[in-house]
């Protein structure tokens, strides 16, 4: 009996609880079936579905719910260059991201109104979002045009000329451009780190008289000449005027620009530098040109020793020789001394050895590592002989310093814009000897050399072997400074 009594207890307990949680599964049921209702009939309309970076859009979305807080939610991508360890180029990467554009609070109507700008980033087809209690409630679709300027419009042979761009699109079709100089291809036109911004720089050529410069879209690295025929035709082909003008060159001077200062969506992440507890390692300058001097600096190592070696390491090979390649060290000094205060100096000529990415320099007391430093080699002319000829002269031309990665071991040349050819540095341990022979009209005639990307594992779009013309802020890894040669063709 007893027994009965406490199975009574015990079934009507657990009857209560059961239509308690039926009770709430209902109510969550019903407020998940309302909100999916509103969901549902929520409406977002853009009064305009296409234009530019910074252009203004008006909105309207209704069937939301009343009297509640709204966000608006533009969504984009960022992107990056992709690399394997210090030298493999895998290819170009993008992960999705938000941007917040407004909030706000529905009517009692259910319905919001604005405007908002066109944020800054990649081109192409945007998501745009109105979400409410945390769920997105409508969307739509936004299209960002890309545009191009150039400047300046006129000036002599050898004039900087920028072109300027926002709203590059980050898919295969949209991302790889190309310009072209008096209808001959000069270089690659990117912005995969500047999401979407490119700044390309070449110079001006020709004979005095208007120049026509073109931007084309081609995902396997050549102009689409039928555009307008293109799954792409919706995108634009620019094009430019520019005046050379009569008058000397804005300067005959053989230099290598300044390095340039790398974009933070470059892939080359150098390992940590080693060293023991107490001890600092540092060098006078970071980067330079072969035997340029340089000091290397440390402190907290062993007082008073005379074995302290200085090593050098570098990469050896050839990725073409069917030899492969390897890493090797060199020795750079022994039996160098310490102070009674555990410091050293040492002065010592750059190398002459590969450039690119930084050689990584082991300062050893005995046969052990007590610290490390990085130094980079950057490219530098040795010679461009002669200097002028009448055309048909060969050009011979010497530099020092080019890289050995895959995204940094060739250089793209132009002769008056137009690409002629590429050269590589590895098989030579950076050195790189080539010849030219001008042709063209009694006047000076400009030589460039540009960073680009050699291979890697990414099949479309098509960035190989190409002059970059947006090196300065758009490349893998490398500092890789652009290099302007010149040579005057006589009567």
């Amino acid at each position: 009996m007893v027994h009965s009594r406490k199975s009574a207890r015990f079934f009507a307990l657990f009857g209560l609880v059961g239509l308690i949680l039926f009770s709430a599964a209902s109510s969550a049921f019903a407020e998940q079936k309302t909100g999916a209702a509103a969901a549902a009939k929520a409406k977002l309309v853009l009064q305009e579905s296409k234009g530019f970076v910074r252009s203004n859009v008006n909105f309207e979305a209704s069937g939301l719910h009343p009297g509640e807080e709204v966000q608006l939610v533009w969504e984009t991508m960022t992107g990056s260059y992709l690399l394997e360890g210090l030298y493999s180029f895998i290819g170009t990467q993008y992960v999705l991201k938000e941007v917040p554009l407004l909030s706000g609070k529905s009517d009692a109507n259910g319905s919001w109104k604005g405007s908002f700008q066109v944020p800054e980033g990649f081109g192409g087809d945007h998501t745009v979002y109105v979400r409410q209690k945390g769920a997105n409630a409508a969307q739509t679709n936004y299209f960002v045009s890309p545009r191009f300027t150039m400047s300046p419009e006129s000036g002599p042979v050898g004039t900087e000329i920028t072109i300027q761009a926002e709203g590059i699109g980050w898919s295969t079709m949209e991302s790889n451009w190309q310009l072209t100089y008096d209808n001959k291809l000069t270089g690659l036109i990117s912005a995969v780190s500047t999401n979407g911004k490119a700044t390309a720089k070449l110079r001006a050529a020709g004979a005095p008289g208007v120049h026509t410069l073109t931007v084309w879209h081609g995902y396997i690295g050549m102009p689409y000449l039928n555009h307008q025929q293109a799954p792409t035709s919706y995108l634009p082909v620019p094009s430019f005027e520019f005046e050379v003008t009569d008058g000397k060159p804005a300067g005959t001077d053989n230099y290598v620009e300044p390095v340039p200062e790398q974009a933070a969506g470059g892939g080359l992440v150098m390992p940590k530098l080693k060293a023991k507890t107490g001890v600092s390692v540092s060098l006078s300058r970071d980067s330079g040109t072969v035997s340029e001097p340089v000091t290397l600096n440390a402190s907290g190592l062993p007082a008073g020793r005379s074995d302290v070696k200085l090593v050098w390491n570098t990469m050896s090979g050839s990725r073409v020789s069917g030899n492969g390649f390897a890493e090797k060290q060199v020795s750079l000094a022994t039996g160098l001394k310490t102070d009674a205060g555990g410091k050293l100096a040492y002065t010592f000529p750059i190398p002459d050895d590969l450039g690119g990415i930084p050689h990584r320099l082991d300062l050893l007391v005995g046969n052990e590592v007590y610290g490390q430093a990085y130094l980079t080699i950057n490219p530098s002319i040795v010679g461009v002989t002669p200097s002028s000829g009448p055309a048909g002269t060969k050009v011979s031309v010497h530099l020092k310093g080019v890289g050995w990665t895959e995204f940094d071991n060739t250089m793209y040349i132009t002769v008056d814009n137009a690409y002629t050819g590429y050269v590589c540095g590895f098989n030579t341990q950076g050195d790189v000897q080539f010849d030219l022979v001008l042709t063209g009209e009694p006047g000076y005639h400009i030589i460039d050399l540009y960073p680009g990307i050699y291979k890697g594992q990414q099949k479309t779009p098509d960035v190989y072997l190409a002059p970059q013309l947006t090196y300065g802020q758009d490349h893998p890894g490398s500092k890789i400074p652009a290099i302007r040669l010149g040579f005057e063709i006589t009567k």
